[in-house]
Protein backbone atom coordinates (compact mmCIF):
# COMPACT_ATOMS: atom_id res chain seq x y z
CA UNK A 1 0.00 0.00 0.00
CA UNK A 2 1.46 3.57 -1.10
CA UNK A 3 1.74 6.11 1.94
CA UNK A 4 0.15 9.56 1.45
CA UNK A 5 4.30 10.77 0.77
CA UNK A 6 4.30 8.59 -2.48
CA UNK A 7 1.31 11.13 -3.66
CA UNK A 8 1.83 15.14 -5.19
CA UNK A 9 -0.77 16.83 -3.11
CA UNK A 10 -0.58 20.40 -4.23
CA UNK A 11 -3.21 22.51 -2.76
CA UNK A 12 -2.72 25.84 -4.46
CA UNK A 13 -0.72 24.61 -7.54
CA UNK A 14 -0.29 22.51 -10.41
CA UNK A 15 3.19 21.29 -10.64
CA UNK A 16 3.47 19.96 -13.66
CA UNK A 17 2.21 22.69 -16.14
CA UNK A 18 3.60 22.98 -19.13
CA UNK A 19 1.38 25.35 -21.18
CA UNK A 20 -2.14 26.17 -22.39
CA UNK A 21 -3.01 25.41 -26.07
CA UNK A 22 -5.77 27.38 -27.43
CA UNK A 23 -7.58 25.33 -30.86
CA UNK A 24 -10.70 26.88 -31.05
CA UNK A 25 -12.99 30.44 -30.66
CA UNK A 26 -15.82 30.46 -32.34
CA UNK A 27 -18.26 33.49 -31.84
CA UNK A 28 -21.48 33.63 -33.69
CA UNK A 29 -23.64 36.41 -32.54
CA UNK A 30 -23.77 36.85 -29.03
CA UNK A 31 -22.76 32.69 -28.41
CA UNK A 32 -18.81 31.53 -27.97
CA UNK A 33 -17.62 28.79 -28.02
CA UNK A 34 -13.92 28.22 -26.38
CA UNK A 35 -11.45 25.08 -26.47
CA UNK A 36 -8.22 25.16 -25.29
CA UNK A 37 -6.39 21.97 -23.90
CA UNK A 38 -3.95 22.31 -20.47
CA UNK A 39 -0.54 19.90 -21.25
CA UNK A 40 0.94 18.74 -17.65
CA UNK A 41 3.47 16.76 -17.16
CA UNK A 42 3.20 15.50 -13.27
CA UNK A 43 6.32 14.48 -11.91
CA UNK A 44 5.06 11.57 -9.37
CA UNK A 45 2.36 8.50 -10.38
CA UNK A 46 -0.02 9.68 -7.89
CA UNK A 47 -1.29 13.53 -7.79
CA UNK A 48 -4.53 15.68 -6.50
CA UNK A 49 -3.13 18.92 -8.07
CA UNK A 50 -5.04 22.75 -8.27
CA UNK A 51 -5.87 23.55 -11.71
CA UNK A 52 -8.44 26.32 -10.82
CA UNK A 53 -6.31 28.93 -11.87
CA UNK A 54 -5.73 27.68 -15.42
CA UNK A 55 -9.95 27.35 -16.02
CA UNK A 56 -9.73 30.62 -14.66
CA UNK A 57 -7.40 32.04 -17.33
CA UNK A 58 -9.10 29.99 -20.38
CA UNK A 59 -12.74 31.83 -18.90
CA UNK A 60 -11.21 34.98 -19.01
CA UNK A 61 -9.84 34.28 -22.38
CA UNK A 62 -12.98 33.04 -23.81
CA UNK A 63 -15.16 36.15 -23.51
CA UNK A 64 -17.99 34.08 -22.12
CA UNK A 65 -20.11 35.65 -19.53
CA UNK A 66 -22.88 33.21 -18.59
CA UNK A 67 -22.71 29.75 -19.44
CA UNK A 68 -20.82 26.45 -18.43
CA UNK A 69 -17.20 25.69 -18.30
CA UNK A 70 -16.71 22.13 -19.14
CA UNK A 71 -13.06 20.42 -17.70
CA UNK A 72 -12.06 16.73 -18.71
CA UNK A 73 -9.41 14.54 -17.82
CA UNK A 74 -8.27 13.07 -21.39
CA UNK A 75 -6.56 9.94 -19.98
CA UNK A 76 -8.52 6.59 -18.35
CA UNK A 77 -6.20 6.84 -15.50
CA UNK A 78 -6.69 10.41 -14.12
CA UNK A 79 -9.79 12.38 -12.79
CA UNK A 80 -11.32 15.85 -12.55
CA UNK A 81 -12.82 16.57 -9.19
CA UNK A 82 -13.98 19.70 -7.19
CA UNK A 83 -13.43 20.28 -3.49
CA UNK A 84 -11.71 22.45 -0.54
CA UNK A 85 -8.22 23.20 -0.88
CA UNK A 86 -6.86 22.18 2.45
CA UNK A 87 -4.23 20.57 2.67
CA UNK A 88 -5.55 17.66 5.50
CA UNK A 89 -8.31 16.97 3.45
CA UNK A 90 -6.28 16.31 0.05
CA UNK A 91 -4.51 13.54 2.29
CA UNK A 92 -8.05 12.42 3.41
CA UNK A 93 -8.62 12.25 0.34
CA UNK A 94 -5.64 10.13 -1.10
CA UNK A 95 -5.65 8.07 1.76
CA UNK A 96 -9.42 7.42 0.95
CA UNK A 97 -8.78 6.52 -2.59
CA UNK A 98 -5.53 4.42 -2.14
CA UNK A 99 -7.78 2.68 0.50
CA UNK A 100 -10.61 1.39 -2.11
CA UNK A 101 -8.01 0.81 -4.88
CA UNK A 102 -4.91 0.16 -3.60
CA UNK A 103 -1.33 -0.17 -5.44
CA UNK A 104 -0.13 -3.75 -5.90
CA UNK A 105 -2.69 -5.79 -5.74
CA UNK A 106 -3.31 -8.44 -8.37
CA UNK A 107 -5.66 -6.96 -10.84
CA UNK A 108 -7.21 -8.94 -13.27
CA UNK A 109 -6.25 -5.99 -15.50
CA UNK A 110 -2.62 -7.18 -14.86
CA UNK A 111 -2.80 -10.26 -17.10
CA UNK A 112 -3.04 -7.64 -19.65
CA UNK A 113 0.91 -7.05 -18.69
CA UNK A 114 0.05 -3.74 -17.93
CA UNK A 115 0.29 -2.71 -14.06
CA UNK A 116 -2.12 0.09 -13.19
CA UNK A 117 -4.96 -1.29 -12.53
CA UNK A 118 -5.24 0.77 -9.24
CA UNK A 119 -4.91 3.24 -11.92
CA UNK A 120 -8.14 2.92 -13.79
CA UNK A 121 -9.91 2.08 -10.44
CA UNK A 122 -8.93 5.44 -8.69
CA UNK A 123 -9.79 6.82 -11.62
CA UNK A 124 -13.52 6.16 -11.40
CA UNK A 125 -13.56 7.25 -8.12
CA UNK A 126 -12.73 11.11 -8.79
CA UNK A 127 -14.89 11.33 -12.54
CA UNK A 128 -13.50 11.85 -15.80
CA UNK A 129 -14.73 15.62 -16.22
CA UNK A 130 -17.06 18.34 -14.62
CA UNK A 131 -19.22 20.94 -15.80
CA UNK A 132 -18.87 24.39 -13.80
CA UNK A 133 -21.64 27.38 -14.27
CA UNK A 134 -20.52 30.76 -15.49
CA UNK A 135 -21.77 33.46 -14.18
CA UNK A 136 -20.61 37.40 -14.81
CA UNK A 137 -17.52 35.71 -16.50
CA UNK A 138 -16.64 34.04 -13.35
CA UNK A 139 -16.51 30.22 -12.11
CA UNK A 140 -20.12 30.57 -10.06
CA UNK A 141 -18.32 28.47 -6.95
CA UNK A 142 -18.96 28.67 -3.04
CA UNK A 143 -16.17 30.07 -1.16
CA UNK A 144 -13.80 27.15 -0.88
CA UNK A 145 -14.76 25.42 -4.14
CA UNK A 146 -11.73 24.46 -6.41
CA UNK A 147 -10.83 22.44 -9.59
CA UNK A 148 -8.38 19.20 -9.22
CA UNK A 149 -6.75 17.15 -11.77
CA UNK A 150 -6.18 13.73 -10.15
CA UNK A 151 -3.14 11.62 -11.68
CA UNK A 152 -3.15 7.97 -11.10
CA UNK A 153 -0.62 6.52 -13.37
CA UNK A 154 2.12 10.26 -14.05
CA UNK A 155 5.31 10.27 -15.08
CA UNK A 156 3.95 11.16 -18.90
CA UNK A 157 2.78 14.17 -20.76
CA UNK A 158 -1.08 14.70 -19.68
CA UNK A 159 -3.85 16.72 -21.31
CA UNK A 160 -7.01 18.38 -20.11
CA UNK A 161 -9.91 19.90 -22.34
CA UNK A 162 -11.12 23.22 -20.86
CA UNK A 163 -14.17 24.11 -23.12
CA UNK A 164 -15.95 27.41 -22.15
CA UNK A 165 -19.02 28.10 -23.81
CA UNK A 166 -22.25 30.47 -23.45
CA UNK A 167 -23.09 34.54 -24.48
CA UNK A 168 -20.49 37.30 -24.08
Amino acid sequence: MLKVSDWLLAAHSCPGFKRLEKTAHIEKGHTIHHTEYLHLHIPKRYALVNITEYVEEVLEKSGVTDGFCLVSAMHITAGIYINDAESGLLHDISGWIENLAPFGKDYQHHQTGEDNGDAHLKSYLTNHALTAPVTNAKLDFGTWQQIFYSEFDGLRDKRVLIKVAGIS
